[in-house]
Order: C-alpha cells, then sequence, then structure tokens
C-alpha cells in the first residue's frame, strides 16, 4: 500500500523536539511498520556504523542490534544492510 505524503493528515502541532522533517521520517517510518528503536538503529546502519559500534552507540549488545538490523531488513524488503540504508534513503526514512 503506497501512500502520498501530500494526502497525509499531520497532528497540527509538532512534538515537543521534532522538526516537520523528522516528523515525516517518523510517520514514514511507522508507515514501513518500523518501531523507533529500528528507526535508531536503520540511521546508525545508514551513517555507516557496525554493528559493535551501533551498540555501543545505543547500550544494547550486538546480537541485539543484529536482531534488529534483521528485522528492518524484513520489513523494508532489503537483501543487505547496503541496500536497507539505500531503500531508507531514497525512501526518506533517514536523513
Amino acid at each position: 500500500m503506497t501512500t502520498s505524503i501530500a494526502t497525509r493528515e499531520f497532528p497540527p502541532e509538532l512534538p515537543e523536539g521534532l522538526c516537520h522533517c523528522q516528523m515525516v521520517s517518523l510517520r514514514l517510518c511507522q508507515d514501513f511498520g518500523l518501531s523507533s528503536r529500528e528507526t535508531g538503529v536503520l540511521q546508525l546502519v545508514t551513517d555507516g556504523l557496525a554493528d559493535k559500534e551501533i551498540a555501543l552507540a545505543l547500550g544494547i549488545s550486538r546480537f541485539t542490534v543484529n536482531k534488529h538490523v534483521r528485522a528492518i531488513m524484513r520489513k523494508i524488503d532489503a537483501g543487505s544492510r547496503t541496500e536497507a540504508a539505500v531503500r531508507a534513503l531514497r525512501a526518506g526514512l533517514v536523513s
């Protein structure tokens, strides 16, 4: 199911600390079924961090990072981390 961004309704007030671009990205990630943690992991994957670096940055284990990455790849239909990063950037899921 594809939805045009122009047809979506956004709340009149943005949550504190979020700019409009972050709000759009958050809504897109929710459309793909990504949790907020998966969205954060995806951003770090897109930034080029390895599982060990992501684990350290988020205070979670490498095993947990790997589970998140696999779930992200499944949800956005990517065959590799690189493909996931490219798809995320092209879809506007991350910056």
